[in-house]
């Protein structure tokens, strides 16, 4: 075991030795260009056509900023209107006219994806199912190994890798573009990693786990990998591989006591970004979930389809969510017609269009199903005083809600206006809209209610833009009946160009409005949430407190009291070197951030934060001096970051990291460092202890080297995957790390 390598002691500065190749972090000044939240381009809302838009709803009728469609004939005049929008405004914005993507790519067979899978939710980390006490989201029960590390208590989110204590489930890497095949199972060395060793009979057999592909030159059957563990050895052994379409990317995976449920896509969108607003680029694609039974032999129980792109995704206890995006697929329609005959064509399918075009058609076990009906669709109402210039787009984004078992259609709803962000609690769903109408960022908040039927609930307009980088649903979050929100608005002041707000909204009781209860600063409280041109970087709610991390030479970190819902204030704040990307809660007294050095390393710093007006930095560590440059993973996918509540006086977590050895060779190498956390409700006896790390070099021609990360915490065994990789130690020995590759 490492020596202690944090210590507790209430001084804001750090201090303390070096320790075996990891060092304390001395003051810092360097600004990582590109993260943070600060802003990015987004194609202008589109204006639309002159006489559009429904009939004004009856007086008597308390209406919101949104409003169901009506019937079928209005369904498909909304959808035209929509289209001729995009057509009057795809040659006034730079982003329409070239299709550029300034974050994702469109479909795309990609290797690895940013958090959030963009907008998520959901927060239990020692394991799926864990409960929270309700406010805090820290667990109050743990178990025996760990899960998906999510935001949200009680809201599971669908990931490449699940685990239920006895099974590990490997959804095959996204682009179906792997692998490099393994003649034996390899162990890597007792050196710390620096070299490989193959482990097989004295005849050169391959020994278990390895490959028994007959003929190397063929590509391995693509499918999700099924391994029995023993976290008594931390070994595991391939049990199944159940099959993919060449077609299909899994776009993750959940299960339950008795299934496998898996989310198929023929596209990946990957983040965010202008492609959101390109309608084109959500037509011909299909969504899957396919519900698979783990007592018989992972046979297929139930089969869906939706027409569309997946989102997102959660599970409750209610279901699975999806949250599509479709667009109508008008054969010979012209997204960009630069002729006549070209416009007059359009304007031709345009007025042929019918509702039965615009849904998204929908199907169970090769059955076509209804569930989704021209009345479960919103739009835009154009009376409501919040309402945007521009309204109406051709993408409609939808969310169903699947029995878990069945996968039946238990609801159902979608908005036919532009959504580019998504948040969701057990209780409700929130889509959201990015406005450019008065020189700065706006967005649109929308609720809708889905503890039952789902109903909507209200709409806000703010200043500022909420998701626009790294893990953006930490900008969000529901609590009590309150929404909080953290925004972001650029200003044409260069001694300030960035301002950040704090919202706190609440629905109306007597009509369908998120009232705004407070917001800060404020005339009453003046101060801003950063210094001039500090860009917002790590955001975590958490029960009555938000904590945020700016940054621009030198690392704030303020703490919120949202005690009073109308009445935010700033408690306190701290100043240290560097920055963090990801807020974790250690406990109610301690808090970990993870960001970056000024050297351009890995980071993990801690806070004392059990007084609220005085926090405290109990010290940082870097990972490590070894490395020339790195980075983790976790900083932007929560999901990469493992979280183990072991013991009330012990926990363990894990933190992968990237990058380049700094010994002149350059050689890219990934890592996998273990910690105890000891005392970690106690900030006086705080201390922080290692084993070491797991580590794969490049050289080692893994195809999972390149793959997303994920690592399961099970009794004193440590499962890591790489791609569909799998590397295994006991805790206490990262250094005899085996090697198990992809079948």
């Amino acid at each position: 075991m490492f020596d202690p390598v944090i210590t507790s002691k209430k001084v804001p500065h750090v201090g303390h030795s070096l320790v075996r190749g990891l060092f304390l972090l001395v003051p810092l000044v360097f600004l990582l260009s590109g993260c943070g939240g600060g802003g990015g381009s987004a194609p202008s809302s589109p204006t639309p056509p002159s006489g559009g838009g429904p009939s004004t709803p009856p007086a008597e009728e308390a209406q919101g900023l949104l409003i169901q469609i009506a019937d079928r004939t209005e369904l498909a005049e909304r959808a035209k209107q929509g289209f001729e929008s995009f057509l009057t405004n795809a040659y006034e914005d730079p982003a329409l006219r070239s299709g550029a993507d300034d974050l994702a790519g469109g479909p795309v067979a990609a290797e690895s994806q940013d958090s959030a899978s963009d907008f998520e939710t959901g927060a239990t980390d020692s394991g799926d199912g864990g409960e929270s006490d309700g406010g805090s989201g820290l667990p109050t029960e743990t178990v025996s190994f760990t899960g998906t590390y999510t935001l949200e208590a009680k809201v599971d989110e669908y990931d490449v890798v699940k685990y239920n204590g006895e099974r590990l489930f490997i959804a095959p890497t996204r682009g179906m573009d792997c692998c490099f095949v393994f003649e034996d199972t390899v162990v890597i060395d007792d050196d710390g990693g620096e070299g490989l060793e193959t482990e097989g009979d004295e005849d050169g057999a391959s020994s278990e786990g390895a490959s028994t592909d007959e003929n190397p030159d063929e590509p391995p059957v693509r499918g999700i990998r099924v391994l029995v563990t023993d976290p008594n050895t931390a070994s595991v052994s391939d049990e199944a591989l159940i099959p993919v379409a060449d077609d299909q990317s899994v776009e993750g995976l959940y299960i339950t006591s008795s299934s496998l449920i898996a989310l198929t896509s023929t596209a990946w969108w990957g983040r965010h970004g202008s492609n959101f607003s390109l309608p084109e680029r959500w037509t011909g694609q299909s969504v899957g979930v396919e519900i698979y039974d783990l007592e018989d032999n992972y046979s297929t129980q139930t089969q869906f389809r939706i027409e569309g792109s997946l989102v997102n995704s959660r599970r409750t206890e209610a279901g699975v969510t999806l949250i599509t995006r479709h667009t109508p697929d008008i054969e010979g329609f012209n997204f960009y017609p630069t002729t006549p005959e070209e416009e007059s064509s359009n304007a031709n399918l345009l007025a042929d269009l019918d509702a039965d075009e615009v849904l998204p058609r929908i199907e169970l076990n090769d059955t076509v199903i209804t569930p989704l009906t021209p009345d479960d669709c919103y739009v835009i109402n154009p009376d409501d005083e919040s309402a945007p210039e521009a309204y109406g787009h051709p993408t409609l984004t939808t969310m169903v809600r699947l029995n878990a078992d069945t996968g039946e259609v238990e609801d159902a709803l979608c908005l036919m206006e532009p959504v580019d962000g998504i948040y969701m609690t057990p209780e409700a769903l929130y889509l959201t809209q990015t406005l450019y109408e008065t020189g700065t960022e706006e967005t649109l908040i929308h609720q809708f209610n889905i503890s039952g039927s789902a109903e909507y609930a209200g709409s806000a307009r703010v200043e500022g833009g909420l998701f626009l980088y790294g893990n953006r649903d930490y900008r969000i979050n529901a609590r009590d009946g309150y929404l909080r929100a953290v925004t972001t608005s650029w200003r044409d002041d260069a001694d300030d160009w960035l301002d950040h707000t704090l919202y706190v909204l609440s629905p109306a009781e007597d009509e369908p409005v998120l009232e705004l209860v407070a917001q800060l600063p404020n005339e009453a409280r003046p101060d801003e949430l950063g210094k001039p041109n500090e860009d917002l970087y790590g955001v975590r709610f958490i029960g009555n407190r938000a904590y945020l991390v700016t940054f621009e030479r030198i690392d704030p970190l303020y703490v919120l009291d949202l005690t009073d819902p109308a009445d935010p204030l700033i408690a306190g704040s701290v100043e240290v070197p560097g920055f963090s990307n990801f807020l974790h809660p250690v406990s109610d007294a301690i808090l970990m951030g993870l960001g970056q050095t000024d050297t351009g390393l890995t980071k993990i710093e801690f806070f004392d934060v059990s007084e609220i007006t005085l926090p405290v930095s109990l010290g940082a560590l870097a990972l490590d001096n070894s490395l020339a440059y790195s980075y983790s993973p976790a900083e932007w996918d929560r999901r990469a970051f493992t979280y183990w509540r072991r013991q009330a006086d012990q926990h363990r977590m894990t933190v992968p990291v990237e990058g380049y050895l700094g010994d002149g060779s350059w050689e890219y190498l990934t890592r996998l460092y273990l910690f105890e956390l000891n005392n970690p409700a106690d900030p006086s006896t705080f201390t922080l202890t290692s084993p070491g790390f797991l580590t794969l070099n490049q050289r080692d021609s893994i195809e999972g080297i390149w793959g997303e990360k994920r690592a399961i915490l099970h009794e004193e065994a440590v499962f890591w995957t790489i791609g569909q990789t799998v590397l295994s130690s006991l805790w206490d020995n990262p250094q005899n790390t085996t090697v198990t590759p992809p079948p």
